[in-house]
């Protein structure tokens, strides 16, 4: 099956690639100080500066004990904060954004300990983990709805990143898209809250995307879990969704109960995929409309498949286990590199659960009939909470 993605991916990609050069041949693009021009904080370091917009004050008070105040992105409604623009910057965006209806930003993730190592899900599994100030990065770009890869960047437009600290709105910045639609933003403190991210929103359309933090202290035990065969019914779930962005990929049965029966015992739920940065928006989309559990989004900077998603894999797991000092409880998967990495980071095979075809394979603990209610019964109830 993950040969079949690979293929299938490949040949979207090259047809959505032509299609893309030439829809956005004469893409509009504006100089660097025209970029900063009216931006009160723009530097060109791409730090976090001061609070740019009005913000909305709450009297729910803030601390560890406020309430999340989440969005519904991509597309929230009005907005509980004001933006220095409502409107497109170039025509191209608003060109773009009128003929593409399907969202396709990305918004980077951050995992890891608090006050030591930690790693964005956008790097790279060659490079090295971090320390110090937080990095966001993202992308903000559409495309048609039957078109999954390759989409049209919204290029040279206002983005604004927004925190709710438990008490009021703040603006962290404001900075244009590049070229390709790309921002990064270096010094982001983290929010008061896992489950409370900082939202980056296009001004433009006021969409918004969701940027997490998960800083856990060593010995954290957490679910680590594939998404494609394994919360979702099988592979050809996303090759339908790649083609039509209204597909709503079905679900293993119980796979959500069960990742919130492992969340309301305290586990950190780690969602691990082989799908790239370009299908960020579907996952969280799905993630969310199907009740699953917030958690980091780890993709990859590639299409991986086989042995490279058995490396790129490997590679996560081993900085959450070794790096982190985070303790697997179990790992869910449906594929041989699933397998494979799991067995390459030391994870036990009698907590490494396998449903699908693979079931069982190479000493794995087998989920029969594409349903989780067995093994909710015979072993997720049976855990007790995290310590």
């Amino acid at each position: 099956m993950k040969h079949n993605l690979r293929l299938l991916l490949a040949s979207i990609a090259l047809v959505a690639g032509c299609r893309a050069a030439d829809s956005g041949a004469g893409l509009a693009s504006q100089t660097d100080a025209d970029s900063s021009a009216g931006d009160p904080t723009a530097s060109g370091s791409g730090e976090v500066t001061d609070t740019v917009a009005d913000t909305t004050a709450d009297s729910t008070g803030g601390g560890i004990d406020a309430e999340p105040m989440l969005l519904t992105c991509p597309t929230p409604g009005g907005l509980p904060f004001t933006t220095m623009s409502t409107a497109f910057e170039t025509q191209a965006a608003m060109d773009v954004e009128a003929a593409n209806p399907r969202y396709k930003d990305e918004a980077s993730d951050v995992l890891g300990v608090p006050g030591a190592m930690w790693a964005t899900t956008t790097q790279s599994t060659d490079g090295t983990l971090s320390m110090g100030a937080f990095r966001l990065a993202g992308t903000k770009g559409r495309a048609p709805m039957d078109m999954g890869l390759n989409p049209l960047p919204l290029a040279d437009e206002w983005m604004s990143l927004w925190n709710w600290d438990g008490t009021t709105w703040t603006a962290l910045t404001r900075v244009k898209t590049d070229d390709s639609g790309k921002y990064e933003l270096d010094g982001v403190e983290e929010t008061f809250s896992s489950a409370q991210p900082i939202y980056s929103v296009l001004e433009g359309d006021g969409s918004c995307a969701p940027h997490y933090f998960f800083l856990r202290p060593e010995g954290t035990q957490i679910i680590v879990t594939d998404i494609d065969g394994t919360m979702t019914l099988s592979d050809e779930e996303l090759f339908a969704q790649i083609g039509d962005g209204t597909y709503d990929p079905a679900e293993n049965a119980s796979a959500s109960t069960m990742m919130n029966l492992w969340a309301d015992k305290g586990y950190t739920i780690v969602y691990l995929t082989a799908r790239p940065h370009v299908f960020r928006a579907e996952t969280r989309s799905w993630l969310d409309a199907h009740g699953f559990p917030v958690g980091p989004v780890i993709s990859a900077n590639t299409l991986v498949f086989d042995e490279s998603a058995r490396n790129y894999k490997r590679t996560w797991v081993n900085w959450m286990a070794v790096d982190f000092g985070w303790s697997i409880t179990a790992a869910y998967g449906n594929a041989t590199s699933d397998i494979d990495a799991y067995e390459d980071a030391g994870v036990p095979k009698e907590i490494t659960f396998i449903i699908g075809e693979n079931a069982g394979q190479g000493g794995t603990t087998g989920i029969p009939g594409n349903d989780y209610s067995e093994h909710i019964a015979d072993f997720v109830m049976q855990q007790p909470d995290a310590g």
